[in-house]
């Protein structure tokens, strides 16, 4: 996906939560909530989910809804090289040879309803994650050195940073954000595909150049998965 086309998702997102926050200003009706289940995937990227969502449709636009929930999530991928974004300048770089991590995030949300289509987007707003510690080589080509000097060409062992917030619009974060279409088959069984775009982000426990720990890349990859009302 190019950086084009993120921005555009990151824009359809917005864009969609924006309009909730103004439906504040209706009155609150139905309450309905469901589980999905899924999974993301492309290449060797492999990333499943599971999220318990609630939606507050209202009174005079009762196919709009607000949406909130829990999301637990996991990342799986082979060779992977994470920069630290906030320094556009920095060659900086850890390299893995594979990663894994898994967290939970409070989500934010909303959709539309039309006939038995949801359309809709929702992201993480804070979370935690762990993983399994993995060494990451601490590549860097330039030749004046900084405070990581010792650490450079060598490897360094990383973890899935703990404590997270505002992934789509904040770097060196844990985190996921989806856009969605979720068709109810029957009352009791929906299909869902999507596209999710995430953030994946480990911390190391000594500070490199200019200060940093934690090191970051973008994914996106499309979804498929199931979805189950728990009441109506």
């Amino acid at each position: 996906m190019t950086k084009d086309q993120m921005k555009r998702l990151r824009i359809i997102v917005l864009f969609l939560f924006l309009g909730s926050v103004s439906g504040y200003s209706q009155s609150l009706s139905r309450v309905t909530s469901g589980i999905d289940l899924g999974l993301g995937f492309q290449g060797d990227q492999w990333v499943p989910s599971a999220l318990y969502h609630q939606e507050l449709s209202l009174n005079h636009f009762p196919w709009f809804r607000i949406g909130w929930g829990v999301r637990a999530w996991g990342y799986y991928a082979g060779r992977t090289n994470l920069v630290p974004q906030s320094n556009a300048f920095s060659d900086d770089t850890l390299k893995f040879g594979k990663l894994s991590a898994n967290g939970a995030s409070f989500v934010f949300g909303a959709n539309v309803r039309v006939w038995r289509f949801d359309i809709g987007a929702n992201t993480d707003i804070f979370g935690i994650a762990f993983g399994t510690k993995r060494s990451g080589l601490y590549s860097k080509s330039t030749f004046y050195e900084g405070e990581g000097a010792e650490y450079y060409n060598a490897y360094i062992g990383s973890n899935p940073a703990t404590l997270n917030a505002l992934p789509l619009v904040m770097d060196k974060q844990n985190g996921q954000s989806e856009v969605f279409l979720r068709y109810w088959i029957a009352d009791r069984i929906g299909l869902k595909l999507g596209y999710v775009h995430g953030r994946i982000t480990y911390s190391t426990p000594e500070k490199l150049d200019n200060g940093q720990r934690r090191f970051s890349a973008t994914y996106g990859v499309p979804y498929v998965g199931i979805s189950f009302p728990l009441y109506n």
